[in-house]
C-alpha cells in the first residue's frame, strides 16, 4: 500500500472517530439533562 494512501486512510478514520466521539459526548450531555428533568417531575 502506498504511503500516501495509508495517510489518507488514517486521516479519514481519525475524522470519523472524532465525529463519533463528539456525537457521543453531546448525546451524553443532553441525555443527562433529560434525566435530571424527568427525576424532578
Amino acid at each position: 500500500m502506498p504511503i500516501d494512501a495509508l495517510l489518507v486512510t488514517v486521516a479519514v478514520v481519525a475524522m470519523f472517530v472524532t465525529f463519533a466521539v463528539a456525537l457521543a459526548w453531546a448525546d451524553r450531555q443532553t441525555s443527562a439533562g433529560r434525566r435530571d428533568s424527568q427525576a424532578k417531575h
